[in-house]
């Protein structure tokens, strides 16, 4: 761990020059109760770890064994590295500004202000756009996870006779959603995303028993890509598992020691490579497994009256229900960052206390409105995080370099520009083929 950390510090030796490297903006950030090393890759696990890893092998049977193994290291390398040159810009305009930390639309806005000519009109606009897309983005997350759960108890109540519908179980699981979107601070939601690590791991290893339990057959066509119309789809699914941009940013600045967050040996880096370890090996094994007859989410190709399967449908369940307060933490966030300047008095804890309960009733009733989970994933994945972790990244650093710090042959121009064509494909491509897989599922 001490060599991770060690090495993890490379940010200082990648941004700035001797007169902007007298100004450290880690040193100038003001958190009440940061988090560790250790409680800092619990949270990075846990908020990469959850629906997503469970539709990784139906996005797998999309593109066959060897293309989804190539894509999955080509998505997590791409998006992961994007991740970080954003990090790694918003210091760089904290040491421009003297700032200790700065918000992801305000690095957008003064990015843009200090950019090529031709985009500066868009700095207003495009700094409360990023927001927009932010508080999608989670709340998109936000009604994923209720459906997933509701599934899962669904399908445990349904072998006892408990016959239930979807949108009931969603009602029931409404009240202790509030309960826990109560907690206010990262330090405090350790102990849920530890317990959901645990559990998470545990219930890994009941799919895997099933998924291992007999001959496994890797038949040729399990192997080939099936449609190349998929592959947008894949990405998307990808991308929704692999990436939770707003809780990695809220990671970072709320890190005791944010120097360890990035760099080829940091602690990102580090939580990626497990993280897309994971997935590969849920997602392979499962469609050797389960095939075409794959669904949305691998629980719920579980046999339905084996006791081992139920409990890890339960487990399952319970993991990505405690990772919800993780997910919505950040959509709060950014509303009450807004609403708290503008109040004042004892107004401020009964509209803390009403936003809170807003953005649980919020996704939870367009969960209740469209119980749909496979084809939601894709889209969001692909509107929103090829936006967020690829496009406005490379944006961002094409206007900090800008006009003459882009390197040898403009490296650093021609690099951005290659991935803001990329995550606009991404954005296009996935988008349009997940729209037109919900509107085929709706009739």
């Amino acid at each position: 761990m001490f060599i991770y950390k060690f090495m993890g510090g490379i940010v200082e030796t990648i941004t700035g020059g001797d007169e902007e490297a007298s100004y450290d903006p880690h040193l100038h950030r003001k958190i009440e109760k940061p988090t560790s090393y250790s409680e800092t890759m619990i949270h990075l696990l846990k908020g990469s770890i959850g629906a997503g890893i469970l539709a990784m092998p139906e996005a797998v049977r999309r593109v066959g064994i060897f293309a989804s193994i190539a894509g999955l290291l080509l998505v997590g390398f791409f998006a992961s590295y994007c991740l970080q040159l954003l990090i790694v810009a918003q210091y760089e305009l904290c040491k421009r500004w003297r700032r200790g930390y700065m918000a992801y639309p305000k690095s957008m806005r003064l990015a843009l202000q200090d950019g090529p000519h031709c985009l500066r009109w868009s700095s207003g606009l495009l700094y409360y756009f990023v927001d927009v897309v932010l508080i999608l983005w989670q709340l998109g997350i936000c009604v994923i996870y209720p459906v997933f759960v509701a599934e899962n108890i669904k399908q445990v109540c349904d072998s006892y006779n408990l016959e239930l519908g979807l949108r009931t179980h969603l009602c029931c699981i409404l009240g202790p959603l509030i309960i826990v979107s109560m907690v206010k601070d990262l330090k405090v939601m350790t102990p849920f995303s530890s317990v959901s690590n645990v559990i998470t791991i545990l219930g890994l290893i009941l799919v895997f028993f099933y998924m291992i339990e007999e001959d496994l057959s890797f038949e040729k066509e399990k192997m080939e890509v099936k449609s190349y119309a998929d592959i947008p789809v894949f990405v998307g699914v990808t991308l929704f598992a692999l990436e939770a941009v707003g809780v990695v940013l809220a990671l970072e600045y709320n890190m005791e020691n944010p120097k360890h967050f990035c760099g080829i040996f940091g602690l990102f880096n580090i939580g990626m490579m497990i993280i897309i370890a994971l997935y590969l090996m849920v997602g392979v094994f499962g469609y050797v497994k389960y095939g075409d007859e794959i669904k949305a989410s691998i629980t719920l190709n579980l046999p339905q009256n084996e006791k081992k399967a139920q409990a890890a449908k339960l487990i399952f369940a319970l993991s990505i229900f405690l990772s919800f307060p993780l997910q919505n933490f950040v959509a709060y966030n950014i509303i009450w960052r807004r609403l708290k300047k503008k109040i004042t008095g004892k107004k401020k804890c009964p509209i803390d206390y009403a936003l809170r309960i807003l953005l649980v009733l919020v996704p939870w009733a367009l969960a209740i409105a469209v119980p749909q989970l496979g084809p939601f994933i894709s889209l969001f994945g692909a509107l929103c995080l090829s936006l967020l972790a690829v496009v406005f990244p490379g944006l961002i650093d094409v206007c900090i370099w800008y006009p003459d710090r882009y390197g040898l042959c403009y490296y650093k121009l021609l690099r951005d520009v290659f991935i803001i064509i990329a995550g606009l494909v991404c954005l296009v491509s996935g988008s349009y083929s997940s729209m037109i897989e919900i509107v085929n599922n709706m009739k």
